[in-house]
C-alpha cells in the first residue's frame, strides 16, 4: 500500500504545467520537497518495517526454538525424575536389605562377654571331665605299672627259685646216681665173690650161707628197685615243676604283654584326649577369629549403611527440588 502511493505521488509532477507564475511555482517547489521527505520517511518506514518483520521472524523462530527446548527440559525432567524416583526404591531397598543383613549379623556377633561366658562355658564342659579322664588314666597306668613291676619281681623270684631248684634237684640225681652206681659195683662186686665163693665151696655145706645171700640180693633188688621209683618220682616232681614253673612263666609273659597292651593303650588314649583338647582349643581359637571378622564385616555394613542412609536423604531432597 506503501508502494502505491509512493508510485502514484511521482506523478505529481506530470500533472501541473512546466510554466506558470511564480505562486504556482513555488507551490510546486514546497510540494516536491514535502514529496521527497515523504519519500525520505516511507523509506525509512520501509527500512524499519523490513527490520523488524526480520525481528520478529527471528523471534517467533527463537519462540519455537525456546518451546521446543522447554518440552525436551520437560521430558528430560521427567525422565530424571524417573531415574531418581527408580534410584531411591533401589537404595531404599537395599537400604532395607543391609539393615537386615546388619540385624542378622549384629545377632551372629559375639560381643566380647558372650564370648568370655562361651569360652567359660566350653572350659567346663570340656576341662572338667577330661580332667577328671586324665585322673583316671594316671591312676589305672600307676594301677598297671605297680602290677607290672609286682609281677616283674615275682616273675624274676620264681625264675630264680626254679633255677635254683632245677640245681639242687640235678645234684640231688647226680648224687643219687653216684650212690646207686656205686651200690650197683657193690652189688656186683658182692655177686661176682658169691659165685666164685660158689664155685669153690661145697653146695651142701653152705647153703644157709646161699639162702642168706639170696635173701640180701632180693633185698637190694627191693631197695634198688625203690630207689629207682624214688629217682623216677624225683624226676616226675621235676618235670611237673618245670612245667608248673613254665606254665606260670607263660601265665606272666601273656599277663605282663596284655598289661603292656593296656598300658600302650591308655597312654595312645590320653594322646588323643590331648589332641582332642587342643583340637578344641584351636576351633575356640578359629570361632575367636572369625568373631573378630564378623565384628569387621558388622562395622563395614554399618558404615555401608549410613551411607546408603545419607544418599536417600540426598536424593530425597533432590526429588524435593
Amino acid at each position: 500500500m506503501v508502494n502505491c502511493l509512493l508510485i502514484n505521488m511521482d506523478t505529481f509532477p506530470t500533472i501541473f504545467p512546466p510554466g506558470g507564475d511564480s505562486g504556482l511555482t513555488n507551490s510546486q517547489s514546497e510540494l516536491q520537497k514535502m514529496l521527497i521527505d515523504e519519500r525520505v520517511r516511507c523509506a525509512h518506514h520501509k527500512t524499519n518495517y523490513q527490520t523488524l518483520k526480520a525481528e520478529h521472524t527471528r523471534l517467533q523462530d527463537e519462540y519455537i526454538k525456546s518451546q521446543h527446548e522447554l518440552k525436551r527440559l520437560l521430558k528430560e525432567k521427567q525422565t530424571h525424575q524417573e531415574k531418581f524416583q527408580l534410584l531411591l526404591e533401589e537404595l531404599r531397598g537395599e537400604l532395607v536389605e543391609k539393615t537386615k543383613d546388619l540385624e542378622e549379623v549384629k545377632l551372629q556377633v559375639l560381643t566380647p562377654q558372650k564370648l568370655e561366658v562361651l569360652r567359660a562355658q566350653i572350659q567346663q564342659e570340656l576341662e572338667t571331665p577330661m580332667r577328671e579322664r586324665f585322673r583316671n588314666l594316671d591312676e589305672e597306668v600307676e594301677k598297671y605299672r605297680t602290677e607290672y613291676n609286682k609281677l616283674r619281681y615275682e616273675h624274676t623270684f620264681l625264675k630264680s627259685e626254679f633255677e635254683h631248684q632245677k640245681e639242687e634237684f640235678a645234684r640231688i640225681l647226680e648224687e643219687e646216681k653216684i650212690k646207686y652206681e656205686s651200690e650197683i659195683a657193690s652189688l656186683e662186686k658182692d655177686k661176682e665173690e658169691l659165685h666164685n665163693q660158689q664155685l669153690k665151696v661145697d653146695p651142701g655145706k653152705d647153703s644157709k650161707r646161699i639162702e642168706q645171700l639170696v635173701r640180701e640180693k632180693l633185698h637190694l633188688s627191693q631197695k634198688l628197685k625203690s630207689l629207682e621209683a624214688e629217682v623216677a618220682e624225683l624226676r616226675a616232681e621235676k618235670e611237673n615243676s618245670g612245667a608248673q614253673v613254665e606254665n606260670v612263666q607263660r601265665t606272666q609273659v601273656r599277663q605282663l604283654a596284655e598289661m603292656q597292651a593296656t598300658v600302650r593303650s591308655l597312654e595312645a588314649e590320653k594322646q588323643s584326649a590331648k589332641l582332642q583338647a587342643e583340637r578344641l582349643e584351636k576351633e575356640l581359637q578359629s570361632s575367636s577369629e572369625q568373631n573378630t571378622v564378623l565384628i569387621s564385616k558388622l562395622h563395614k555394613a554399618e558404615r555401608e549403611v549410613n551411607t546408603l542412609t545419607s544418599e536417600v536423604s540426598h536424593l530425597n531432597i533432590c526429588f524435593i527440588l
